[in-house]
């Protein structure tokens, strides 16, 4: 599927690799401004939002390889959870205009350094991500602790803002669901003084895990 030259695959996408997850409280009056859809409400714990962060690494033997940087809320609509994913930036073109022609996921374009050590119980992983005018954009330093049995399913719904015509303010709601072995760790992250994430910049997470031999279908 065909948009400004750029093809990419049809939903639904399977996509198979290891996400590295970290959520935050912050205030509500933190987050930063247009990060929500119409009609949904941010999830709060003790009076906080709850914020996420992750680095993904999507490897050969879905329909695309490539790393992955994002901000996530989790939300109601209608009294049912799901999760709005305001920014988050790829490595990968036809990614990029396949979330944003078929799911509103406003994906853009950013280089990423990676290191992986996956030979020992405790998995090291060492990320960056830099804008295209190489603005660093943040860094993750993560080591897994106790792995949890088991491969754990998660479904969810995805709610966006809408990229389309001029005039559209319906959200797009898109189905996903994953399967994945979960590791708790821990998980230092440094964040620009400016850019999507400066408000979380110096706070430590409430927890972080590790997705690993994760399958995600999304669409």
């Amino acid at each position: 599927m065909p948009l400004d030259g750029v093809s990419y695959p049809p939903p639904p996408w399977s996509l198979r690799g290891t996400a590295y997850i970290s959520l935050w409280q912050v205030r509500r009056s933190l987050l930063p401004e247009a990060c929500l859809p119409r009609g949904v409400r941010p999830v709060t714990m003790f009076g906080r939002v709850l914020v996420g962060a992750a680095f993904a690494v999507y490897e050969p033997g879905g329909v695309l390889a490539y790393n992955e940087v994002l901000m996530v809320l989790p939300v109601q609509r209608g009294g049912l959870p799901a999760l709005t994913v305001p920014f988050v930036w790829v490595d990968h073109p036809a990614s990029i205009a396949g979330a944003r022609a078929m799911w509103s996921i406003p994906k853009q374009e950013a280089a990423f350094g990676i290191q992986r050590d996956d030979t020992t119980a405790r998995a090291a992983f060492e990320a960056k991500a830099l804008t295209t005018q190489e603005v660093p954009l943040a860094q993750l330093r993560f080591r897994s602790r106790a792995t949890m049995p088991g491969r754990w399913p998660v479904r969810t719904t995805i709610v966006q803002r809408s990229l389309g015509r001029c005039g559209e303010y319906a959200p797009q709601v898109t189905e996903a669901r994953a399967l994945a072995q979960v590791s708790l760790g821990a998980a230092t992250w440094d964040f620009p003084r400016s850019g999507p994430f400066s408000f979380l910049r110096g706070r430590s997470p409430l927890t972080s895990i590790r997705l690993s031999d994760m399958s995600l279908q999304i669409g």
